[in-house]
């Protein structure tokens, strides 16, 4: 019986450090050993649960059972709170709770279904993880408000930091403003492109300040 327990802690361990690894690898939600505990965790607490069951005659082994589900949400609030995105907020959540979910299947002995849904998990994040990727490539219409100085060469240095990201040139206008110029420019760029464009304008002598929306 003994050596049955400790089986099922090893295997929640290796289950729930599979999600973890490809969370920790793809730098998203909880990582490793979040996982990891979370697994064991639950697999600990449902075979309490119905060891203590079997001690009190009549006892009810889920309720312990609930009682983890109910501490896994508030751990999902948790993750959600601390993100600075909701959307890989709510992804963490799920994460913990799917991987507490595998920790009671291995608690309570179904060791195929247990392996089945982690893999499944896994090959959902790593699918998902590519069409993001794919998407985030692809290039899409934004317009860039750029306010500088009073320096009209800015136009020129932003020519060239165009040129130097290979972006794909739209339309571009400069108005005097009060106390400087502003630039309006309208761009196909991909996110990674649109971060690295707007951090090279910021290094721009004379600009004050760039907004960006996309179309």
């Amino acid at each position: 019986m003994e050596i049955e327990i400790f089986l099922k802690i090893l295997l929640s361990a290796v289950l729930g450090g599979i999600i973890g690894l490809e969370r920790e690898i793809s730098q998203k939600g909880v990582g490793l050993h979040t996982n990891i505990l979370i697994a064991v965790g639950s697999t600990l607490f449902t075979i309490l649960s119905f060891k203590l069951a079997e001690l009190s005659k009549g006892a009810d082994p889920t309720r312990l059972a609930v009682q983890i589900v109910i501490g896994i949400g508030l751990l999902g609030a948790g993750a959600i709170i601390r993100s600075r995105s909701i959307t890989q907020g709510l992804t963490a959540a799920a994460s913990i709770w799917i991987t507490a979910a595998i920790g009671i299947s291995v608690g309570i002995g179904y060791y195929l279904l247990s392996f089945i849904v982690t893999i499944f998990v896994v090959m959902i994040f790593v699918a998902l993880n590519y069409i993001f990727s794919f998407l985030e490539s692809q290039d899409q219409l934004n317009v860039y408000v750029i306010s500088t100085e009073e320096r009209a060469s800015v136009l020129i240095e932003v020519k060239n930091i165009i040129r130097e990201l290979g972006l794909k040139y739209m339309d571009a206008r400069m108005r005097k403003v009060e106390g400087g110029y502003e630039l309006e420019i309208a761009l196909n760029t991909s996110k990674t492109k649109n971060q690295g464009f707007v951090e090279k304008i910021m290094q721009l002598s004379g600009v004050k300040e760039i907004v960006s929306e996309h179309l």
